[in-house]
């Protein structure tokens, strides 16, 4: 039974991997070249934001430049600048700066105000930005993933700020699927305020999340492939340790271009490859030989060489 249900998840995922956008309460589209999002007027800020995030492709080059500004593509004219001058509440990015790193033009659109929420500093400086990170460690270690992210704009608020009125949230909520594998998914429901609890004591499932939030997760996705995933938290199928760090020296690839975005080792160790092999190990793996080699990720990657299913769970 077990085997039937994987089946059925890598099945649909080929099938449906195109589209895991949410359905919101508003669905007022709003596209840009890295993120989409729903933007609602009634309390000018977004209630869902969407990207796919490949931290292995990341470019530390590119550093944080803020550039706040409205976005002119929401019809109905996104909050501004004074909304939040003097409020006391930060302008908390939904997709961070430091998720789009990727160049001038993707950090340069992760300042629109569209992508801000008001969020107390002591939780935007804080606890947020730890789960920001987390999140990008994720995806060093297990690659592509999709992240949806927002205000809970259903039920209570701490009232508003600004000419346009812009809705302070309660609650924020950040999600995590791997396209690959839709059991490796994650939700964090979080007051918005200081904490210094694990970010372990915040996951939800997606069916809670779902219920509190008023949001459609994955509804492109079969019923029977949602069921299959969004009622467990799936903790223990993510790597809680992992921390990885850019680097920011690039690496000339043999055609000649360079690349900006090595991939990164992990803190705990190198990887090798075999002479026979045509995947990578890292050095703990049973199924690396004696007649190993060491080999950066660049190399691994530019090789083609992928990790072996014990090096990636």
């Amino acid at each position: 039974m077990r085997y039937f249900s994987l089946l059925i998840i890598f099945i649909n995922t080929l099938t449906y991997s195109q589209d895991l956008k949410p359905f919101g309460l508003y669905n007022d589209i709003v596209s840009h070249s890295y993120y989409t999002l729903s933007y609602s007027e009634e309390h000018e800020q977004a209630e869902w934001v969407y990207y796919t995030l490949n931290s292995s492709q990341l470019n530390s080059a590119v550093e944080r430049k803020d550039n706040f500004r409205p976005d002119f593509k929401v019809k109905t004219s996104s909050a501004q600048l004074y909304d939040y001058k003097g409020s006391g509440y930060d302008r908390g990015h939904l997709a961070p700066a430091a998720d789009m790193k990727y160049n001038s033009s993707s950090m340069s659109e992760s300042f629109f105000m569209s992508n801000m929420s008001p969020q107390s500093a002591s939780f935007n400086r804080g606890i947020w930005r730890k789960i920001e990170k987390q999140f990008r460690d994720w995806s060093y270690k297990y690659g592509e993933l999709v992240i949806i992210t927002g205000p809970v704009l259903k039920g209570e608020n701490y009232g508003s700020i600004g000419y346009n009125k812009v809705t302070i949230p309660k609650w924020y909520y950040k999600v995590a699927i791997d396209p690959s594998n839709y059991e490796r998914n994650v939700a964090i429901l979080i007051e918005n305020k200081g904490s210094s609890a694990s970010i372990k004591s915040f996951v939800v499932t997606i069916d809670y999340l779902e219920e509190f939030s008023g949001l459609d997760f994955f509804y492109n996705l079969s019923d029977e492939v949602e069921e299959s995933f969004e009622s467990s938290t799936h903790i223990n199928l993510w790597d809680w340790n992992v921390t990885y760090a850019p680097r920011s020296s690039v690496t000339k690839m043999k055609n000649g271009t360079i690349d900006h975005t090595v991939d990164q080792l992990p803190s705990n160790g190198k990887i090798f490859r075999t002479t026979t092999g045509k995947k990578y190990h890292k050095e703990s793996c049973r199924y690396l030989s004696k007649s190993k080699i060491p080999i950066t990720f660049a190399e691994a990657k530019e090789k083609g060489l992928g990790p072996c299913g014990v090096c990636k769970p």
